[in-house]
């Protein structure tokens, strides 16, 4: 027999899929977009630099096209005219491209931090409004990933083939399970994995080449996304991950069990693979849609019926409940708490989804995170102080987080405040708390740590809908006792996580002696049969209500169904008698 003849023999491609590409082919994909970055990235460094050339080189400039400001005024026309040239020279880049690049332009959308305007609005269309799988091709995968070449009828009652939402990695559709239940589906777009791993391949040399002539580092920016990336590719680890999310936010900083702040859609126990993943379905809108959906209502956005409608106060209270939990308590966050992955439901609760991207952090950065919000509250408490600016400096400096050789002592602090603090409130050092202002203090961070970047994500996000309802919300504030319960709990922790499931053991002491003396106790006999009868009842069913209808009459499918549920119900009897 040949060498290689036997094995796993790899995936056969689903109808209509893309054949994965080649090396030259990824290089020149690298090469076309940085093509059309760079570009962009000059434009604003020539118009920066030109802004101090003598009149003949300003001239000079002027001359190749580039537009040079005299006046303030007219600084700030040219880097308009610039973001939306940029924005858009960037939009259609990413549109044509697609794989990886698509991942680039949503996080740029959500970093209103960072980025002007023109750029997280334009890009705000990458989060959901990519072009669809055919329905055959995700019953298709489907079928291959959860069904072992099964139709996709034995799983589920109906299957809606229109999607609920299309992202760059996979798209969601609605489901209803043969027991009634009604699911999401997310489904990976097949092949898109070499692509994507392919794209920030590439991406990473170029910027690693190019280091010294971009004015960022661009090169740790991609390391931090290819993380994030190979989490979002394994639907596994995502059924692991919203688990996970789902204790942290259902556990109090102190490690007491309490009702969960947000709404966490829970994978289907059974249904999940590396491709695909079914999980609960959840009822409302996305946050990014809710002013369309308000004005299709009748009701302007920004107006008091808009907040009313959208019970501000009460969204924010969750998302804040949650994130305090996660961050002081569990120390496992959502790493993408974008409006697109926040959903309204009825009686405006709250729902995260989409667990792809998420990190632990240690128990360390969790102390040293307490220590900061509470620094901060004492700070607007108190208008701040010599002894709190030092106190700061010294909580960023053990965070990792270094400033430029020039920034003022003041620049720790005013960035604390910015993260936690009291958006209206004024700020040291003469720093600004418009975060895309020259005078913030994100402009004085020659580093910053991993851990705080998702930090600053979701503070960025909860400060960003109080400032669209008008409502004043210091985090400090908010989070003052759950920083306080972790500064108590100390290193040792309060109990949580490990990882805290409502799943019981299924051995009491009782049963252990039992075994321990080579005997089996009745009760556990009755409730494993319990469980198997039940799961039985479902499964006979669901065939019988699904494949077999197709070949056994109605009288005998019938009476199958009745034999199933008589069996179910014995079992749960002689358990419940146990």
């Amino acid at each position: 027999m040949a060498a290689g003849s036997v094995g796993v023999q790899p995936e056969p491609l689903p109808l209509g899929d893309e054949a994965p590409l080649t090396p030259a082919a990824r290089v020149k994909r690298a090469l076309t977009f940085w093509g059309r970055v760079l570009p962009i990235l000059g434009a604003y460094k020539v118009v920066e630099v030109a802004a101090n050339l003598p009149a003949p080189l300003r001239l000079a400039v002027g001359l190749s096209g580039v537009r040079i400001p005299e006046t303030e005024t007219e600084s700030g026309e040219v880097y308009e005219e610039l973001h939306e040239w940029g924005s858009q020279r960037l939009e259609s880049t990413i549109q044509e491209l697609k794989g990886f690049y698509v991942k680039t332009g949503q996080v740029i959308s959500t970093r209103v931090d960072l980025f002007p305007e023109q750029y997280t609005s334009r890009l705000a269309s990458l989060q959901d409004s990519l072009d669809p799988m055919p329905a055959a091709v995700v019953r298709e995968v489907i079928e291959r990933e959860l069904l072992q070449g099964e139709p996709i009828s034995s799983l589920f009652a109906s299957f809606d083939d229109e999607p609920l939402g299309a992202a760059s990695i996979a798209q969601v559709h609605g489901a209803t399970l043969l027991d009634g239940r009604r699911v999401a589906v997310k489904v990976q777009r097949p092949n898109c994995e070499p692509k994507l791993k392919g794209d920030i391949s590439n991406l990473k040399r170029f910027a690693k080449a190019l280091g010294k002539a971009l004015p960022v580092d661009y090169y740790t920016v991609f390391c931090e996304l290819e993380r994030a990336l190979y989490g979002e590719l394994d639907f596994l680890q995502e059924a692991q991950s919203a688990l996970k999310v789902h204790a942290s936010v259902s556990h109090t900083a102190g490690g007491k069990p309490a009702e969960p702040a947000v709404a966490v859609p829970l994978p289907v126990p059974g249904l999940a693979s590396r491709r695909v993943l079914v999980m609960d379905f959840i009822p409302g809108t996305p946050l990014n849609k809710m002013a369309a959906v308000l004005e299709e209502r009748g009701i302007k956005p920004g107006s008091p019926e808009s907040e009313l409608a959208g019970r501000g106060r009460r969204i924010l209270a969750q998302l804040t409940e949650a994130f305090g939990r996660m961050m002081l308590g569990a120390g496992f966050i959502h790493g993408d708490p974008h409006p697109g992955n926040i959903f309204l439901m009825e009686g405006a609760r709250v729902a995260l989804i989409d667990c792809g991207q998420v990190k632990q952090i240690s128990t360390d950065f969790r102390l040293k995170l307490a220590q900061a919000v509470l620094s901060v509250d004492e700070w607007q408490q108190t208008g701040g102080s010599p002894e709190l600016v030092q106190r700061a400096k010294e909580s960023m400096a053990e965070f990792g987080v270094t400033f430029v050789d020039d920034a003022p002592d003041e620049a720790a602090a005013a960035l604390a405040l910015l993260l936690f603090g009291d958006p209206d409130a004024p700020m040291p050092g003469g720093f600004s708390n418009a975060e895309l202002s020259p005078d913030s203090p994100i402009k004085a961070i020659a580093s910053f740590p991993q851990e705080l970047v998702l930090l600053g994500r979701a503070t960025i996000l909860i400060k960003g809908i109080a400032k669209r309802l008008g409502v004043r919300w210091s985090l400090a504030a908010k989070w003052k006792p759950a920083a306080e319960a972790a500064l108590e709990c100390g290193v040792d922790g309060c109990t949580m996580p490990v990882w805290s499931s409502p799943v019981q053991p299924a051995v009491t002491p009782a049963a252990s002696a039992a075994r321990a003396a080579g005997r089996t106790r009745f009760a556990e006999v009755a409730s494993s049969l319990s469980a198997a009868g039940k799961l039985l009842g479902s499964w006979a069913i669901g065939r019988s209500g699904a494949a077999a209808r197709y070949v056994v009459p109605e009288p005998i499918r019938a009476r199958a169904k009745k034999v199933a549920l008589r069996v179910a119900t014995r079992v749960a009897r002689a358990r419940d008698t146990a």
